[in-house]
């Protein structure tokens, strides 16, 4: 599902002094009548489209229409041509892997607390720390070095 951003649609207002609202009416094609889905929307000349006006099906039709007192209804006046929504197609061929940069999750207490070892780290066994072996690619080849757990982290 799309995010899309939401549409205002704003009129003239009725020069009738009778006139106690508006009924705005939506469908989807380019045809729209007074059997329409509809809402009665006070006496407003503005407003946010509600939330079951949906896009996903192509375009759609607007009309308004001023309702008086007794409940009647002026002829309805429609956009120009029914609104389009043209959403962006969605990017393709998301993937996460592994960087050979890393960063530091905890801060040391003293930059001395720190070291980095070299040496490549032996093959896990099932003695091993479950993380450590946890941090391991595919081939069983670790791609960092964990060379021991202190002071509550893991130490490089």
């Amino acid at each position: 599902m799309a995010k899309i951003r939401k549409c205002k649609l704003s009129w003239e207002a009725s020069a009738s002094e009778n006139v106690i609202g508006y009924k705005l009416y939506w469908a989807k094609g380019n045809a729209i009548d007074y059997d329409s889905k509809s809402l009665k929307i006070g006496n407003v000349t503005e407003i946010a489209l509600p939330d079951d006006v949906t896009f996903s099906d192509g375009p759609v039709m607007f009309g308004i229409t001023a309702v008086d007192r007794d409940g009647n209804e002026s002829d309805m006046v429609t956009l120009a041509e029914p609104y389009r929504l043209h959403v962006p197609q969605a990017p393709a061929g998301l993937s996460l892997q592994p960087s050979e940069d890393f960063k530091l999750t905890g801060r040391p207490s003293r930059r001395e607390d720190l070291q980095v070892v070299s040496e490549p780290r032996p093959q896990a066994n099932e003695d091993e720390d479950p993380l450590a072996r946890a941090i391991e690619d595919e081939n069983g080849n670790a791609p960092i070095n964990v060379a021991r757990f202190d002071d509550g982290e893991y130490k490089q």
